[in-house]
C-alpha cells in the first residue's frame, strides 16, 4: 500500500481539505438510476406498442439502449470526467463494431431457409434438399422456373 504523504495526498484528502460533499455525488447516481429505470419502463411499453412493426421497434430500442448506454458510460464509468483522449480509443472502437456487422451481414443474410412445417418421411435430422427455399433474401430475387416447367420461345 502507497504511503501518503502532504506532498502525494489521496483523493479522498483531497475531497476533505476542500470541504467536497460526497453527498452530491450520490444525488447524481441516484438521478441516473432512477433515469435507466424510467428509460427501462418506456422500452417495455415500447416494445408493447410496436411489437408488430419490427424495424421501427428494433430502431427505437437500439435508440433506448444506446442513450441508457451512454448514461451508464458517462457517470457510473466516469467517462464524463475523463480527458478527450478516451475519444481517441470509443471511436475506433465503435468503427469496428460497425464494420463487423456489415461484414457479417451477407452471411447471415444468405443463409438457406428451412421450412420446418413441411413434412418429410424419409428422416427427420437433417432438412431434406426439397424442404430448403434458398436464401433468407429470396423475395428480391425473381422467380426461378420448375425443372418440369415447359419453356417457350
Amino acid at each position: 500500500m502507497a504511503a501518503t504523504s502532504p506532498q502525494n495526498p489521496t483523493l479522498a484528502q483531497i475531497d476533505h481539505a476542500h470541504g467536497h460533499d460526497q453527498s452530491g455525488h450520490i444525488r447524481t447516481y441516484w438521478k441516473v438510476f432512477t433515469s435507466l429505470a424510467i428509460f427501462t419502463a418506456i422500452e417495455y411499453f415500447y416494445a408493447q406498442i410496436f411489437a408488430s412493426s419490427f424495424a421501427v421497434l428494433v430502431l427505437g430500442l437500439m435508440t433506448w439502449a444506446i442513450i441508457k448506454a451512454v448514461l451508464v458510460g458517462l457517470y457510473f464509468m466516469h467517462l464524463k470526467y475523463e480527458g478527450k483522449w478516451v475519444y481517441a480509443m470509443l471511436v475506433p472502437a465503435g468503427v469496428l463494431a460497425c464494420v463487423l456487422v456489415l461484414a457479417l451481414t451477407p452471411d447471415i443474410a444468405m443463409q438457406p431457409v428451412v421450412d420446418m412445417n413441411a413434412v418429410d418421411d424419409d428422416t427427420e435430422d437433417a432438412p431434406s434438399p426439397s424442404r430448403i427455399t434458398g436464401p433468407a433474401i429470396s423475395s428480391t430475387a425473381p422467380a426461378a422456373t420448375p425443372a418440369h416447367a415447359e419453356v417457350k420461345h
